[in-house]
């Protein structure tokens, strides 16, 4: 572990169980009411025959992941972005996903961290992939150590 508190390759998991009622909550709030998520009737005619998850709702689990990263090396930290986000296979209502980030570079000098977040399916299929970026605040403030 360097002195931004970070170590390579340790791992931060979470795993959640995309029901119904998450769907549509996100999709009030963002108002995206496209029907391959909220029209069952719809999705009978469409190539997967159900409703699907929002793939941002997946992806959120990305920033939830990179946080726990974060507050486990003690530092005050901000996202910087998100780069080759790939979604790889649908998510169905009911799906359990497992969100895994880890720490793939670090560099003290810039206070930049590169982490990748792969995300499973129950069946153990990969459904999201992508790399993240943080920035590590200097919060010491003028006269401190």
């Amino acid at each position: 572990m360097g002195t931004l508190g970070f170590t390579i390759g340790k791992e931060f998991t979470l795993t959640k169980t995309f029901a119904e009622c998450d769907v549509y909550m996100f999709a009030g709030i963002i108002g995206d009411l496209f029907p391959a998520h909220v029209n069952e009737e719809y999705c009978k005619k469409m190539p997967y025959g159900t409703r699907l998850v929002h793939g941002c709702l997946t992806f959120s689990l990305c920033s939830t992941v990179s946080g726990m990263a974060g507050v486990d090396s003690g530092q005050d930290i901000l996202a910087m972005g998100y780069d080759r986000v790939r979604f790889l296979k649908p998510v169905y209502f009911g799906d359990t996903i497992t969100a895994t980030y880890w720490i793939t570079e670090v560099d003290e000098q810039k206070r930049k961290t590169t982490g990748e977040c792969v995300m499973t399916n129950q069946r153990g299929e990969v459904v999201l992939r992508c790399l993240h970026y943080m920035k590590v605040l200097d919060t010491k403030k003028e006269g401190e150590g």
